[in-house]
């Protein structure tokens, strides 16, 4: 349910050491089963790196100096050199998934400078310079795939937990935009803007099937390849992923005379997903399919503990048709047409005086939409011009609520169109001196238009060194969910006149390459959101609504380093440090760490293996009750190898020191703070191979 309607004491938050100590026994146990297994891909992972054979030449042999010249796409709609970007952006490629054994999207974005994560064992949530407010669902954040927009209609979520539709191992590389991307994209890119680019179909024809095992029963499958029917290139895979959960999770919150507080059993979890892309010269289709299915073990929204009805449904489903082409030397043009379809379903046990007759709450919620888009980018000399128009009709925004067996107290239907024109031209009066000025308009049948300007100055003063001053607004719409929810408490209230909110943003940002193998970057930012849209209890009858609140205000400071030499070793990491206030009390920021420290390296082991490490570290952060919850420092480290005749090992271990930690939760559950894994395990098995035969052109 996404929402909540009790009032939780804060109380509660005074048992967390004592959950901490126990979950940390529950996690001892289940690790014992596995570790012999990881043994056992440690020792052939070791094994077959000394396996000899011819290297191929991959991302992990590029030197800095290389790196620097693969374009962007994300910032600009277009692609671009890196140094002109008007945006902070932090580039994830493909190969560190499998260097340090990153799960989900949300492990990726979890090693990016000024991010990072809270997980509520249902969804996983972003923070990015110090904004993560409980209940938003990602909704600041914009989520693209090969640029299509992946947050839904309904509650604008953007899912980055095991509930991204999307595998990790089909992508390429992420590019994440920190700051607002709204002069771009629209509602949404107000905190930052995450592309996932998938990999491209191969030549010929490639099978790639893959198996994995984790702690708490977990594994996972996945089937693909790609092939190439005359002159048209294929890629499919489908995958399916199911685990258990941990089989014993203490709440002691819950722990009565009726109950132990030990949820048994009802950490499960599982997904299903289906990724297609067909090329032919400048047109290309991609379509996706993804279901996942959350058993909830903490008895969010003052639901009946302890029963295994608690579960949230997402599915999400496009197919995006496009052509891009180039005009001339200097004229580039995008066009595509898309489908998307959104649906979730939640149920909900709630107490009666006799439990034979606990009733159990439904939500669900349906979105589909459809939508055009056309951008066209021209060259006028030293200068480059891009004009963008979109449109789009949702033309079902469902949302009902009910008690199984009773009508629903919640049976909204909407429809909403928006249309939008945006552009932007990059000025570059002199080599060493450049200029973006950008903005994007945006029209909703449901409010007033937005325009979302940017305005970029770039000084390059070597061919190593770019310094970079940028003033951005973005907004974030209200969403169906924000203006039409209603709760049983009181059926008859209307819409809320809803806003929407606003971020202005400055950054200042110099980065540096001191050698083909060593660059950093430092960054000054300066955050204000305005008419925050919060989500509120009535005090009166408990009521649930949303409202533009008051404004919120950040700044704070980042640091990059990265080194990469030719003997394969590698390392990234970063720095924040962000003091992020509330508008009115002027108090420190809920759920906003004031430190985060990222590091992740990569060392050759032989000629065929690599170890890969991981240390996060996050500080000590309040949440929405005001209680404190502890700093954690994490490590995790990945023993993987190239492909070897074909096949590819991989070992890993998480939490690898098995410290407690925890994150932050909202006022829907309990706890003060939701612990997370101790020390777990997971082994991964890859077949891949390519076949010299190639279908024929004719």
């Amino acid at each position: 349910m996404k929402t909540f309607n009790a009032d939780i004491s804060a109380e509660c938050y005074l048992w967390l050491s004592d959950q901490i100590r126990h979950k940390r026994v529950m996690h001892e146990m289940q690790t014992n089963s596995l570790r012999g297994l990881f043994l056992i891909g440690v020792l052939a992972a070791a094994f077959l790196s000394g396996a000899q054979e011819p290297k191929v030449d991959d991302l992990t042999m590029l030197s800095i100096e290389d790196l620097a010249g693969v374009t962007l796409s994300t910032a600009s709609r277009h692609l671009d050199d890196p140094r002109k970007a008007p945006a902070a952006i932090t580039v994830i490629r493909g190969d560190e998934i499998t260097r340090y054994g990153w799960k989900t999207l949300a492990d990726l974005l979890r090693s990016v400078t000024g991010v990072y994560t809270a997980y509520d064992r249902a969804y996983t949530y972003l923070g990015v310079r110090g904004f993560l407010q409980s209940g938003d669902y990602n909704a600041r954040v914009l989520l693209l795939i090969d640029g299509h927009r992946i947050n839904d209609n309904i509650f604008d979520s953007g899912l980055v937990g095991t509930e991204f539709p999307l595998d990790v191992s089909l992508i390429d590389r992420v590019e994440f935009l920190r700051g607002p991307g709204s002069s771009m994209y629209g509602t949404n890119a107000e905190l930052g803007v995450v592309n996932v680019i998938t990999r491209h179909p191969g030549r010929g024809t490639s099978i790639r099937v893959a198996s994995e095992a984790e702690s708490f029963l977990s594994r996972a499958s996945e089937i693909g390849g790609s092939f190439q029917p005359g002159q048209a290139t294929v890629l499919a895979s489908a995958s399916m992923y199911r685990s258990n959960g941990a089989s014993h999770l203490y709440f002691p919150e819950y722990a009565s005379a009726d109950t132990t507080g030990v949820a048994k059993n009802l950490d499960g979890d599982r997904f299903d997903h289906l990724f297609g892309v067909v090329r032919s010269g400048a047109f290309r289709v991609e379509g996706l399919f993804g279901k996942r299915d959350k058993i909830i073990p903490n008895a969010s929204y003052g639901t009946v503990f302890g029963d295994p009805r608690n579960r949230e449904l997402d599915t999400r489903a496009y197919l995006d048709a496009s052509y891009s082409t180039d005009l001339s030397t200097k004229t580039q043009v995008d066009v595509r047409a898309y489908y998307d379809a959104y649906r979730y379903w939640g149920a909900f046990p709630y107490a009666h005086s006799n439990p034979s007759q606990n009733t159990v709450q439904i939500n669900d919620a349906a979105a589909d939409w459809v939508g055009i888009e056309a951008v066209i980018g021209h060259g006028v000399g030293p200068h480059r011009v891009v004009g963008g128009l979109s449109s789009e009709y949702s033309f079902r925004l469902n949302q009902r609520n009910y008690y199984e067996g009773q009508q629903p107290f919640l049976d909204d239907n909407r429809h909403r169109v928006l249309a939008a024109a945006f552009g932007e031209a990059e000025l570059n009066p002199h080599p060493k001196l450049s200029m973006n000025l950008g903005g994007r308009l945006d029209w909703y049948s449901s409010f007033d238009a937005q325009l979302s300007p940017r305005v970029a100055i770039i000084y390059l003063p070597t061919n190593r060194t770019s310094a970079k001053y940028i003033f951005s607004k973005a907004f974030r719409a209200p969403d169906p969910y924000d203006q039409f929810y209603v709760d049983e408490v009181d059926i008859t209230a209307t819409a809320k006149n809803l806003v929407p909110e606003h971020n202005r943003s400055q950054n200042l940002i110099v980065d540096h390459s001191f050698s083909r193998w060593f660059r950093a970057s430092t960054g000054i930012f300066k955050t204000d959101l305005n008419k925050v849209i919060r989500e509120q209890v009535d005090s009166v009858d408990g009521s649930t609504h949303f409202v533009n609140g008051t404004g919120d205000k950040a700044y704070g400071v980042e640091v990059e380093e990265e080194v990469r030499l030719d003997s394969g070793l590698s390392a990234r990491s970063s720095f924040t440090w962000t003091r992020a206030k509330d508008g009115n009390t002027h108090q420190w920021l809920m759920n906003s760490p004031s430190t985060l420290f990222k590091l992740n390296g990569a060392v050759p082991m032989t000629s065929r293996g690599l170890l890969g490490a991981e240390l996060l570290y996050s500080g000590s952060q309040k949440n929405y009750s005001n209680a404190l919850i502890q700093s954690s420092f994490i490590t995790n480290m990945t023993l993987s190898t190239r492909s070897i005749r074909n096949w590819q090992l991989s070992a890993s271990c998480y939490n690898v020191f098995d410290r407690a930690w925890a994150t932050p939760t909202g006022p829907e559950v309990a706890p003060a703070a939701t612990v997370q894994d101790g020390r777990t395990l997971r082994f991964r098995i890859e077949y891949r191979r390519s076949f010299e035969k190639k279908w024929s052109d004719q």
